[in-house]
């Protein structure tokens, strides 16, 4: 008998020896797992990225007419940046200045007259015609005191500078000065090149009025009258007070600028003790008017109106000194529709006016438009998360099994 060993190894049926190697089985094959498992780790997170960015810098693709959030904010930016560029016109614009100086200095208008009645003092005057009651002390010096009141009357304009005296000057009493200087005189017209000779040329330009000051007694009695710098130092005063009109006006002095020896005394500092600038406008398409901006000065600073000094316009209000506040400094109130104001502070300037968008912000429709405009930023926001979600679905059903 051969060897069992080496037999050879019997044949497998046809059947067998024909089939295919089983196929591994998958996650596909299960019936209850979802297709989108089918996709790589790598595809399904560059996916919610894809989607974000069509929904932030495209249109929703379904049926509704509502623009994206990116279009919302870039028209939001566009809109805050147009309302800046809005002339302050529209709102009427005004601001108002209260400050409690020592010193104060004013540009009158040439085209009026001012009648200021003054307190008891005396009037120092370059020239003039010595009157009842003068003395001429030097060449350039004639002093006229009166114990009554006097009327000082401004013609052709002036400017004029205010400062409070120094209490221990003047034992503890409360007093003040004034300088009234002229305005500055135009240079006389040159001979053009066209051939006028300088009286011609003269006679066309029409030269300003030169400014006049003129003083009279409670009985309009008239007592001085010059054309030249007129100071005026008052007597104890209890309770004074003028209207201003002005255009110009400058609240304070810089350290530096106002440091003078007084034989009486130490060096003397003027300055702005207390203020504030309030800027109001009017509702558009209302009469009433709210405020909108404010901003406290501080000691020393100096207040500047209007900022720029090219520009015109009038300011309206009242000065005036009272003995009972015992602050030793004018109390002056100012309004004005320049809506800007210049403030030098510790060398450094900066300027203050009310902003387009502080006025409009405040408006009661603008409140709401912004309530619309936020609303439609998530309704659109919504839209198109709700969109996005859709078309995955819509994605995942119609791939094939």
């Amino acid at each position: 008998m051969p060897d069992e060993a080496s037999r050879p190894p019997p044949a497998l049926p046809p059947e067998t020896a024909a089939a295919p190697p089983a196929a591994p089985v998958t996650a596909a094959s299960e019936p209850g797992l979802p297709a989108a498992r089918l996709e790589t780790p790598k595809r399904s997170s560059r996916r919610p990225l894809v989607g974000a960015a069509k929904a932030i810098f495209g249109w929703p693709r379904g049926h509704w007419p509502a623009p994206t959030v990116t279009v919302l904010l870039a028209t939001a930016v566009v809109v805050v940046g147009a309302v800046e560029l809005l002339p302050r016109a529209i709102s009427d614009v005004t601001l108002s200045v209260r400050a409690r100086t020592e010193v104060l200095e004013i540009d009158l208008d040439p085209l009026r007259t001012y009648v200021w009645w003054l307190p008891g003092g005396s009037y120092s005057l370059l020239t003039a015609k010595a009157g009842a009651g003068c003395e001429l002390r030097d060449r350039f010096d004639v002093v006229c005191p009166y114990a009554d009141p006097t009327a000082l009357t401004i013609k052709n304009g002036a400017t004029v500078r205010f400062e409070v005296a120094p209490p221990e000057a003047t034992g503890g009493a409360l007093h003040f000065n004034a300088a009234i200087m002229p305005r500055a005189r135009a240079a006389a017209p040159q001979a053009s090149s066209g051939g006028l000779t300088p009286t011609v040329a003269a006679a066309a330009v029409k030269q300003p009025e030169p400014s006049a000051f003129e003083v009279r007694g409670a009985a309009d009695e008239p007592l001085l009258e010059t054309h030249d710098l007129v100071t005026f130092e008052s007597g104890p005063v209890d309770l004074w007070r003028i209207p201003l009109i002005l255009r110009r006006v400058q609240v304070g002095e810089s350290l530096s600028e106002s440091v003078s020896t007084d034989s009486l005394g130490p060096v003397r500092q003027p300055i702005m003790t207390e203020g504030d600038v309030r800027i109001y406008a009017r509702g558009l398409g209302s009469q009433d008017r709210y405020e909108i901006q404010q901003e406290r000065f501080d000691p020393a600073d100096v207040v500047q109106i209007p900022a720029d000094p090219a520009d015109s316009g009038l300011l309206l209000g009242v000065l005036s000194l009272d003995r009972s506040d015992r602050r030793h400094a004018f109390d002056v109130t100012m309004h004005t529709a320049l809506a800007e104001v210049f403030v030098r502070r510790l060398g450094a300037g900066h300027r203050n006016a009310g902003s387009m968008w502080s006025i409009v912000s405040q408006l009661p429709t603008w409140a709401a438009l912004w309530v619309v405009w936020v609303s439609l930023i998530v309704v659109a926001n919504y839209h198109a998360a709700r969109l996005q979600q859709l078309q995955g679905e819509h994605h995942v059903e119609s791939k094939p099994a």
